[in-house]
């Protein structure tokens, strides 16, 4: 039996690939990830490998690198976005957030753990399965998105094109804290909008108060949506008010409100049935109070996803997880990834799996270990060269 070949890359390679993708500035709302595809495509796609540019607009675009296999359809797809959120006040960090300073192991910047780690790993096992000079048995594609970090343009353009209508299993490259993530929450964003009375607020009972009527709805839907089932790994559904305002003045009544409320769900909860509740409960308010009038509507809806423990898939994963030191034990992510945009039109086995610590995202003075970005690396080469060459 021909031995496999395995492989690791050195903290230098990670180094040089990672600085190289923090350096270029892809922060939201701009994106930019345009600039970082071009410069993918110049100077870290191996030869023997097609690339398909996405454009979204002038500056943002995603890209798909594919190495071609035996037989034209199935395969593995891991994907990756480019986009990072923003760097807030630049005094907070330690080091210029896309300097891509590096202390011993570790890189600091933006993106550097959410999620340009994932991406470099992707890049450097894209190089060296290329260099094998085999050919897989199925194709194998390194996907690149935009706009992960908001309304996930990127990985909607790839799935409405059919891109990876074949594809058999998908590696979501997100940092998973040297685990491998086999679930991850859902995410519905409901805004809500209420319309009272005003009055003098010496006189409350001539007014209708929008905003004591906006904090009934929402008890009374946090109530619902967290007594719901809980979950073995990610435990409980959660609803949240992140955005309220109301009033113009400390003596008037509020006769008008707005809120929005973060709900993230659990596997099995069905986010339509969450949002009948919504309706359901402002139409008892309004039954209540006839001078109310309240509107619910949905900003995003991206359900809760999950790949059985006992799939292939997952055993295949776990076992070479194991041979190269990152831990099998059961994890789940809070957030929500361009799986969750994939999956639920193509339900395929998928696993959460990527350098880093998740807790590091978004964070100031982001950083990330190379020496994850090499595991990592080391675990999709070793994966591929496995089960696919």
């Amino acid at each position: 039996m021909e031995e496999k070949v395995k492989y690791k890359p050195t903290i230098e390679e990670c180094r040089e690939v990672l600085q190289s993708l923090v350096k270029i500035n892809t922060c939201q709302p701009e994106g930019n990830e345009g600039k970082l595809a071009d410069m993918i495509i110049e100077k870290m796609i191996p030869e023997g490998m097609t690339c398909r540019r996405i454009g979204h607009s002038l500056q943002r675009a995603s890209l798909i690198v594919k190495m071609e296999g035996e037989k034209a359809e199935g395969g593995l797809a891991l994907i990756g976005h480019m986009d990072t959120v923003a760097c807030g006040e630049l005094d907070n960090w330690a080091y210029p957030p896309h300097q891509a300073e590096v202390k011993g192991d570790i890189l600091y910047g933006r993106g550097s753990a959410d999620m340009k780690g994932g991406v470099a790993a992707m890049l450097l096992t894209a190089r060296k399965i290329a260099g094998s000079g085999k050919k897989p048995r199925r194709p194998v594609y390194f996907c690149f998105t935009a706009d992960e970090e908001s309304k996930g343009i990127g990985i909607r353009a790839i799935v409405e094109e059919k891109y990876l209508e074949t594809v058999e299993e998908v590696i979501i490259c997100e940092p998973s804290d040297e685990k491998i993530g086999i679930c991850e929450k859902g995410a519905l964003w409901l805004a809500v909008t209420i319309h009272g009375r005003a009055s003098h607020a010496s006189r409350p009972e001539l007014g209708v108060n929008a905003i004591e009527h906006g904090i009934d709805f929402a008890n009374r839907l946090k109530k619902v949506v967290e007594g719901k089932k809980s979950h073995f790994i990610l435990g409980h559904n959660t609803a949240s008010i992140t955005r309220f305002q109301g009033g113009i003045m400390t003596n008037i009544i509020p006769s008008e409100a707005k809120m929005e409320l973060d709900i993230r769900t659990v596997p099995g909860v069905l986010h339509d049935e969450i949002i009948r509740m919504a309706k359901e409960i402002c139409r008892g308010i309004m039954e209540q109070h006839p001078a109310v009038h309240m509107e619910v509507n949905v900003l995003n809806n991206r359900p809760a996803l999950e790949t059985p423990q006992d799939s292939p898939f997952v055993e295949r994963i776990m076992k070479a997880a194991e041979n190269v030191g990152i831990s099998t034990a059961q994890k789940g992510l809070y957030f929500y990834t361009d799986a969750s945009q994939m999956i639920p039109e193509r339900p395929i086995p998928f696993v959460i799996a990527g350098p880093g610590d998740d807790a590091m995202a978004h964070c100031v003075n982001e950083h990330i270990s190379l020496s994850s970005v090499s595991r990592y690396t080391e675990l999709y080469t070793n994966y591929i060269m496995e089960h696919y060459m």
